[in-house]
C-alpha cells in the first residue's frame, strides 16, 4: 500500500527549480523559508485515500503566512515596511506550522494505509442515490435553520456546528460520484450551485465549496507528475486573479447586500444581490486591478497583528502570561445561562489592546481579531507562543483520529464526517476565543451525533440487502 505521495522526475526538477528561483527574488530568503516549510509538512501530512482537510488547513495557514512576502515584493518594499518585526513574524509563523501540524502528522500516521481497492468497497456498501438525497434535504433544512441562528443567542454555536452536516454528505456524494463514476452531472451541478449561491452572502461562502472539492481531489491523490503540477499551478494563479478580482469590488457589493447599514447580514434578494455583482465586474479597470491584487494580499496576510503585537508587547504592555488564553477560555466555556453578565466578543477590542491599533467596533460592522498565534505571543513571547500551538496541534489530532475510526465502521463516511468537523478551522487569523468557541461546539455536536445519530444515518445510506 502506498503511504507517501510519490513525484516522478519532471514534478522534482520543476520543484527544485522554484525553490532555486525564489532564492533570487527580493526577500529571498523568506520565500526559501517558507517553500522547505511547506515542502517538509505536506510530504508527511498528505497521504494517499486518507483525510486531507488538515492539509487545506495547513496550506491556508502557510498562504496566510506567506502573503506578506508576495505583498511586500509587489510593492517592491523591504520586509519591514510596516513594522520592524514583520520578518520575525513571519519565520516565527512558518516554525510555529511545525508545532501545530506535528501531532496531526502523528495522529494521520497512526491510521492503517489503505488501498484504492478497500476504499472502493466501502464505496459500494453506500448507496449513491440515498447520499444524494440526503445532501438535498440536507441543503434545505440548513438554510432554513441558519436564517434563524442569531435568533437564540445559547444556541448559536450548536448551530453553526449543525450546518456542517450539510458539507459532510456533499463530500460523502462526491467520493462515491468519483469512486463509482456515476451521477457526475448531478454533482458537478451542485457543485455550480453551491459555489453561485456562495456570493448571496456577506462573508463569501463561495470558497467552502471550493475547499470541499480540493479535499476530494487530495484524498484520492497518490502521485505528482509534471503535466498535472503544471497544471495545478495554472489553477492557483487563476484562482489568485478571480480572487484579486473579487477583493476590488468585495467592498461596494457588501454595501449593497446589507443595504448600506452596519449589519453582517444580507438584506436584499438573490436576484438584485448577483445583478449587482455582474454589474460590478464589467466596471473594474487595469488601474483598478491593481489596486485590487494590492488590497487582496493584504487581506489574505495575517502576520501584521503579530509584528504589531511584537512592536507593543512587552514594550509597552507587559506580556500577559497565560491570562490572554485563560480568558480566552473562560469565555468560550462559560455558557450565557449561567452567566448572564456575559459579555459579547469583541475581537476588534482585543486587537487594539495588544498592537494599538484603533479599530472599529462591531456596532459599527466591523471585527477584527487578532489572530491565535499573537495571542500565544503576548501571553508567553517569541519561544512560549509555541505552546498553545502544540496543546491545539494534539487536540486536533486526537480528536481527528477518535473520529476518522470511529464515527463508523465506513471509511467514506468517516472521511467526510470528520472533514466537514474540521474544514472550519482553516484560517491563520482566527482569534483565540472564536478558536476554543467553535472547537468545544463542534467537538460536543459531533460527540453527540456519533452517538445518537450516525448509526442510524449510516443505515440509511447503506445499499439495501437484495430480497431472498
Amino acid at each position: 500500500m502506498v503511504r507517501s505521495i510519490k513525484y516522478d522526475e519532471g514534478a522534482k526538477g520543476l520543484l527544485v527549480l522554484l525553490l532555486i528561483i525564489q532564492l533570487l527574488l527580493t526577500n529571498g530568503i523568506y520565500l526559501a523559508f517558507g517553500a522547505i516549510c511547506f515542502g517538509i509538512i505536506f510530504y508527511y501530512l498528505q497521504q494517499p485515500f486518507k483525510p486531507s482537510v488538515f492539509t487545506l488547513i495547513f496550506i491556508y495557514h502557510f498562504l496566510q503566512i506567506s502573503a506578506a512576502i508576495w505583498l511586500s515584493n509587489y510593492l517592491g518594499k523591504e520586509i519591514n515596511y510596516r513594522s520592524p518585526s514583520s520578518g520575525i513574524a513571519i519565520l516565527l509563523s512558518y516554525v510555529g506550522l511545525f508545532f501545530l501540524f506535528v501531532p496531526v502528522i502523528y495522529y494521520q500516521n497512526k491510521i492503517p494505509a489503505i488501498s484504492i481497492s478497500r476504499l472502493k468497497e466501502h464505496a459500494a456498501a453506500l448507496s449513491t442515490e440515498k447520499c444524494f438525497k440526503a445532501y438535498l434535504i440536507s441543503f434545505f433544512i440548513i438554510n432554513s435553520i441558519v436564517a434563524s441562528a442569531f435568533l437564540f443567542s445559547g444556541l448559536t454555536q450548536i448551530v453553526f456546528s449543525l450546518v456542517k452536516i450539510k458539507w459532510m454528505f456533499y463530500l460523502l456524494f462526491g467520493l462515491q460520484v468519483v469512486l463509482k463514476r456515476k451521477m457526475v452531472k448531478q454533482f458537478v451541478l451542485l457543485s455550480l450551485i453551491e459555489f453561485l449561491f456562495g456570493f448571496y452572502s456577506y462573508f463569501s461562502e463561495y470558497k467552502t465549496v471550493v475547499l470541499f472539492l480540493a479535499a476530494l481531489f487530495l484524498i484520492l491523490l497518490i502521485k505528482i507528475t509534471l503535466r498535472p503540477l503544471v497544471l495545478s499551478l495554472l489553477i492557483c494563479f487563476g484562482a489568485f486573479y478571480v480572487g484579486a478580482f473579487y477583493q476590488g469590488i468585495k467592498g461596494e457589493y457588501r454595501q449593497f447586500l446589507n443595504d448600506g447599514g452596519t449589519t453582517q447580514e444580507v438584506l436584499v434578494s438573490k436576484e438584485d444581490a448577483l445583478g449587482k455583482l455582474v454589474e460590478l465586474t464589467q466596471n473594474q479597470d487595469d488601474e483598478g486591478f491593481s489596486s485590487s491584487v494590492e488590497l487582496f494580499l493584504d487581506r489574505l496576510q495575517y502576520t501584521y497583528h503579530l509584528a504589531r503585537a511584537m512592536d507593543y508587547v512587552p514594550a509597552k504592555l507587559p506580556y500577559q502570561d497565560g491570562l490572554n488564553w485563560g480568558t480566552s477560555l473562560e469565555f468560550s466555556l462559560t455558557p450565557r445561562i449561567l452567566n448572564p453578565d456575559k459579555p459579547y466578543y469583541e475581537a476588534s477590542a482585543k486587537t487594539t489592546k495588544f498592537t494599538g491599533i484603533g479599530y472599529a467596533r462591531a456596532s459599527q460592522g466591523v471585527s477584527v481579531s487578532l489572530g491565535y498565534f499573537a495571542d500565544g505571543y503576548v501571553d508567553f513571547g517569541y519561544l512560549g507562543m509555541f505552546f498553545p500551538l502544540l496543546v491545539v496541534g494534539l487536540i486536533y489530532g486526537s480528536t481527528y483520529y477518535y473520529f476518522v475510526r470511529k464515527s463508523s465502521n465506513n471509511y467514506l463516511f468517516n472521511f467526510a464526517v470528520v472533514s466537514a468537523m474540521y474544514m472550519e478551522f482553516i484560517a491563520f487569523e482566527m482569534d483565540s476565543t472564536f478558536l476554543i468557541g467553535r472547537l468545544f461546539a463542534t467537538l460536543l455536536t459531533f460527540f453527540m451525533l456519533k452517538i445518537f445519530f450516525f448509526p442510524w444515518l449510516y443505515k440509511q445510506l447503506i445499499v439495501p440487502e437484495p430480497a431472498v
